[in-house]
């Protein structure tokens, strides 16, 4: 029945003739692999070993990295399809992509101390689990691509029931604490993540509780960037080897094209990435499983029938290939200097009461009123420059975010909401004329998006220069939340309000000195003339005038909390279906502060 509803109600690609060709081998391939897990049950309950299972000693991905940990470090996690159609995949991952990926990262352009690969296998018939998966092992690579140990790219063909979900799950939690004797979390200051998926299938998955959003939340929190080679061709062409969705929506593409002399060129391919990708073989639900697992993430897909078009009949495709994956990893691997290890995995975000998130997912609050430094970076992007600042306003014991501005080289967008829930007008200003026309911020593209009259979401889009990343401005009446997703390449060097994005620390201006008094934080960062003036109106306190405090914030909070109209339980309620448990509590406390059950929509 399972297969049934999975064949025929979710393709929306192929015939019937097709979809019961699909549910043929898709039953054919589950009674298989049942068969086959039976017998290996069977073998390991007669005392044979249980070979694969995973390290005992596992990387702890939420430990806090000690000072003396000095190492920059790479994990390259390989998440194999070991059926019988992959041997083209297992060959060039093991000969080209491996080897080429970790010599790049240890030059001197990228100074690596340790790469890292672990070896992951599924879909086959030995030594796995009930869900065909195995662990097959992780090792060290030297700086002329080999690694130290080779046998965990030796993969088998042989199987056919793939369920992606629970290998990708299954590599991320088999990493080992310990790998050629070098600790992860004890001498690895950064460790930058890949996690690299190769099939030709969809996800068989028996686990049907688990959706695209679930998976992309896990690697996520886990710090990883995913990469898929799978069964996609990219508007009909094998040339076109590779595509990165840019933003959530997947309707910003960038394609990887092959040039003809076994390299590549980039082209914008600005529409639904369902218009014009489409699968070749029995990977009938790939944009459904494997797609939004990559949007907007910063990582990309690639074709499996171009590398297969290209081997061994086309080298120049192969090629090309070759140059477009290994280039776009190593990249990916510089800029997602991610997990605990390295900030919060590029993401961080300020907005509500004002609730701040740094680089390393923790939370504070600054309910002080003035103009404030949220970020600054006076080498961003190659020179132009990057200020962000924010103006913020006491409504008796608590405060808001009224207003931001942005510059980016020459050009300045102030953007501020609205209290009147059906006005209609945007209330911004580009380099200081209100509504100006504005359709980039120093060269990269804005987006204006209006969801409703009193719910706005501004985009500031760095794709061009920083793939897969954005600012994005989002407005909830007159509130305001500013997020981005980023990359130590686009915010590695950024001060602020937002902490040091390597170590999560929130610094003084000095650079040095540590404030964990959130308070004197916040008057640290207060705009001083030196910082220049953003805002196209000054409004007080400006500096050498001191930040203005709410009244009593606790007593008074407290108090007026007990008074309230609106209940935590009714907050709670209203709130419950936020996935992050500090912004459900953020949340909960806006709610009963402004007695604005609305305020939901602000998260």
């Amino acid at each position: 029945g399972e297969l049934t509803s999975k064949c025929c109600t979710q393709n929306r690609h192929k015939t019937v003739v097709g979809q019961m060709k699909y549910l043929l081998v898709s039953l054919i391939s589950a009674l298989s692999a049942r068969d086959a897990s039976a017998a290996f049950i069977a073998s390991s309950v007669s005392g044979k070993s249980n070979v694969g299972t995973g390290p005992t000693v596992k990387y702890e991905y939420d430990m806090e990295v000690p000072s003396s940990a000095s190492k920059k470090c790479a994990l390259v996690n390989i998440v194999m399809d070991e059926s019988g159609s992959m041997t083209t995949e297992q060959n060039f991952l093991k000969d080209t992509a491996i080897p080429d990926i970790v010599k790049e990262l240890y030059t001197t352009t990228y100074g690596y101390s340790d790469v890292f690969v672990c070896s992951n296998g599924f879909g086959g018939y030995i030594g796995t689990d009930y869900y065909d998966y195995r662990y097959i092992g992780c090792t060290k690579g030297n700086a002329n691509g080999s690694l130290a140990d080779n046998s965990i790219t030796t993969w088998n063909v042989k199987g056919h029931w793939e369920d992606g979900y629970y290998a990708m799950s299954k590599s991320m939690e088999n990493v080992p604490q310990v790998i050629d004797s070098v600790n992860l979390n004890t001498e690895c200051s950064e460790l930058h993540k890949v996690i690299i998926l190769v099939t030709d299938e969809d996800s068989d998955s028996e686990n049907w509780a688990t959706t695209p959003t679930m998976m992309k939340q896990e690697i996520a929190t886990l710090g990883y960037v995913l990469n898929i080679v799978v069964d996609s061709t990219i508007n009909g062409d094998h040339n076109n080897v590779g595509i990165r969705l840019n933003n959530l929506a997947g309707d910003r593409n960038t394609i990887f094209k092959a040039n003809g002399s076994g390299g590549f060129t980039t082209i914008d391919k600005n529409e639904p990435f369902e218009d014009f990708v489409a699968h070749e073989g029995l990977g009938v639900y790939t944009l459904e499983h494997y797609y939004p697992l990559i949007a907007g993430t910063g990582g990309a897909a690639y074709n499996v029938n171009s590398l297969r078009a290209g081997f061994p009949n086309n080298n120049l495709l192969t090629l090309s290939f070759a140059d477009a994956f290994v280039k776009t990893k190593v990249q990916e691997i510089v800029d997602n200097c991610s997990g605990n290890t390295c900030g919060g995995g590029g993401r961080s975000e300020i907005g509500g009461d004002p609730h701040i998130t740094t680089w390393k997912n923790e939370h504070y609050e600054y309910h002080g009123q003035c103009d404030l430094v949220m970020m600054n970076d006076d080498e961003f992007a190659d020179g132009l420059g990057l200020d962000i600042h924010i103006r913020t306003k006491v409504v008796r014991h608590w405060s808001y975010i009224q207003s931001v501005a942005i510059r980016i080289g020459n050009d300045v967008i102030e953007i501020e909401g609205s209290a009147e829930r059906e006005d209609p007008e945007a209330h911004y200003w580009y380099n200081y004329e209100y509504q100006g026309e504005a359709e980039d911020l120093g060269g990269f593209k804005l987006i204006f998006k209006n969801q409703v009259t009193y719910k706005r979401q501004y985009i500031v889009d760095l794709g061009s220069k920083y793939p897969g990343k954005q600012i994005v401005i989002q407005l909830f009446k007159e509130f305001l939340r500013i997020k981005f997703d980023g990359s130590e390449q686009a915010f590695g060097n950024t001060v602020g309000l937002m902490g040091d994005f390597r170590t999560g620390k929130t610094l003084a201006r000095d650079g040095v000195t540590e404030l964990n008094d959130y308070t004197t934080l916040g008057e640290e960062w207060q705009v001083l003339p030196a910082d220049g003036s953003l805002f196209h109106v000054a409004s007080y306190p400006t500096f050498p005038e001191k930040c203005l405090e709410p009244e009593d914030p606790k007593g008074e909070r407290r108090r007026r909390l007990e008074e309230s109209t609106i209940s935590y339980e009714q907050a709670e309620a209203a709130c419950s279906g936020l996935s992050d448990p500090l912004d459900i509590k953020d949340c909960v406390y806006d709610v009963v502060a402004t007695q604005d059950l609305d305020m939901v929509g602000a998260f």
